[in-house]
């Protein structure tokens, strides 16, 4: 499977509403998540734990919407993939969250070894 294939994969997960399986399956164990210029997240483990706590408070999901994304495969399971989201649902702690972004995911061997997350983002 390509990355753009991956990515697809991970996508059709995120708008049935499941965040926390696509880390499981395409993130890889050593993966690096940073948010603007906030500190950096490491560890697939700590952020599956991290996502999984805190989905457990989504009270109603409404969607992503996958506005825009460009591939650049260099084969092997490496490249970088650039896309843009809109992504809204309810949450105990913030009744209407509406997150629009644009996203790289850096990938290696198959896994998303880093990914950032570029926007306006208040959980």
């Amino acid at each position: 499977m390509n990355i753009a294939e991956s990515h697809q994969e991970l996508i059709d997960s995120l708008t049935q509403g499941d965040f926390v399986g696509p880390m499981e399956r395409f993130y890889a164990e050593d993966v690096v998540m940073q948010t603007n210029n906030g500190k950096p997240s490491r560890g697939r483990d700590a952020l599956v734990a991290a996502e999984t706590e805190y989905v457990k408070g989504v009270r109603n999901f409404h969607g992503v919407d996958v506005l825009a994304t460009a591939v650049d495969d260099e084969g092997a399971g490496n490249g970088t993939v650039f896309y843009e989201v809109e992504m809204r649902w309810e949450h105990v702690n913030n009744p209407k969250v509406d997150i629009r972004q644009s996203v790289v995911e850096r990938w290696k061997d198959g896994k998303i070894s880093e990914i950032r997350f570029y926007g306006d983002i208040e959980l």
